[in-house]
């Protein structure tokens, strides 16, 4: 058996069959696990780069700065810049703040930095104390958007020189922004008097028409989801006891835009969550159509995908494809997530509180369940004073 899977005219490890070593491949279940694979021998190296594997699990970005590899639990410190004071997640990029008002796209692998521009005013809530103001940060060739934490409005500027590029900020608070099919979209929800009801709102802007350099040109938004309170199958609470907060994520998964909905149940007092303990998923059907009836749909599959979500990063991912599943990857038709709460005081909870509120949603059971164990004790020892997020790794 053993010779039908080695070359004819060696028995040296180089020479295995390719089908052999996807099969290897797949087993490995952490992004370093298959560099050191890469690093064995040309050949192996040779059999991945023609293969177009599974992605495994992203890391989780710690509050610290550190990394967390799932499902291994080993920890990583990569070098940043002693004087960025603040990170967002951008999925594969670091969006990252510095202390002298600027910004940059960096690579925490490789350390490699690019220069960005977003006016100051909007970049910080208060310039001299150096509180930050960015939430969340999207890119395209011609802008960058980003929500602040004060208001959650987004700002958009173009992407050209210091001296020439032009910001505008929207006027509608925002729940999250994404990039999808050349527009920027965004997610906008009003809440209403018990018993409770929720208008998403969707708008749309075109990029094609986004700010150019030199002029003041403000582009149209245009609401392309009115957003009404009869989502089927979304719930209404008449409890005027229940203490929670909900959360509203944009995804782009695949040719589809997805919205999750989280509600989470906070602790009677203070600002602190216990559990999340609704997880939801809607799609946004008829964008394309043309004939001005889109609406959200709730779904019970993700179509071979899986979702993580966080405030300042959301992505979706493929499970499997024709090479099949990878081992210790992620799971078909759920969720991840993370907890959003920021420990700004001793007030706000601590850092082992964090992995009470991470888990997994399977949408099509509808079941709960924790991310890994490793990733307990690592949160406990790892407070800081940025945000949990995903940071997704180059694919292997």
């Amino acid at each position: 058996m053993m010779a039908d899977l080695i070359g004819p005219s060696s028995s040296s490890w180089p020479h295995l069959l390719p089908e052999l070593l996807v099969q290897v491949l797949l087993r490995l279940p952490s992004h370093a696990d298959r560099v050191r694979f890469r690093a064995v021998c040309r050949s192996w190296r040779s059999a991945v780069q023609r293969r177009d594997l599974p992605p495994l699990l992203p890391w989780v970005a710690l509050r610290d700065g550190a990394f967390l590899s799932l499902p291994d639990g080993v920890l990583y410190r990569l070098p940043l810049p002693s004087h960025v004071s603040h990170r967002v997640s951008m999925g594969d990029t670091l969006f990252s703040v510095h202390r002298d008002a600027t910004c940059s796209l960096t690579n925490p692998l490789t350390g490699e930095m690019a220069s960005e521009h977003i006016d100051p005013d909007i970049l910080w809530s208060d310039m001299r104390m150096r509180t930050h103001n960015v939430r969340k940060v999207v890119v395209s060739d011609r802008v960058v958007a980003a929500i602040g934490i004060s208001g959650l409005k987004a700002s958009i500027c173009s992407r050209a020189p210091q001296t020439c590029s032009t910001c505008f900020q929207c006027e509608l608070p925002a729940d999250d922004i994404v990039l999808f099919q050349g527009k920027l979209y965004l997610l906008t929800s009003q809440h209403f008097p018990i018993p409770l009801q929720l208008h998403r709102k969707l708008h749309a802007m075109d990029l094609g028409q986004a700010i150019a350099n030199n002029t003041h040109h403000v582009p149209v938004l245009q609401c392309v989801i009115p957003g009404t309170a009869d989502i089927p199958g979304a719930p209404i609470n008449t409890s005027p006891t229940d203490l929670y907060k909900r959360h509203y994520y944009l995804v782009v998964s695949g040719d589809r835009l997805l919205m999750v909905e989280r509600e989470v149940e906070m602790e009677p007092f203070g600002n602190v969550p216990r559990r999340t303990r609704r997880l939801e998923v809607f799609e946004a059907t008829g964008l394309l159509d043309g004939s001005g009836h889109a609406r959200w749909r709730k779904v019970d599959t993700l179509m071979g995908h899986a979702l993580f979500i966080s405030l300042d990063c959301s992505w979706s991912i493929p499970v499997a494809n024709h090479y099949g599943r990878a081992v210790g990857g992620a799971r078909e038709d759920c969720v991840y997530f993370l907890n959003e709460h920021k420990l700004h005081s001793s007030t706000d909870g601590k850092p082992e509180d964090d992995f009470r509120n991470c888990g997994v949603y399977n949408i099509r059971d509808q079941t709960l369940s924790p991310l890994p164990t490793e990733l307990a004790s690592t949160l406990a020892s790892h407070g800081g004073p940025w945000s949990l997020t995903w940071f997704f790794l180059p694919h292997i």
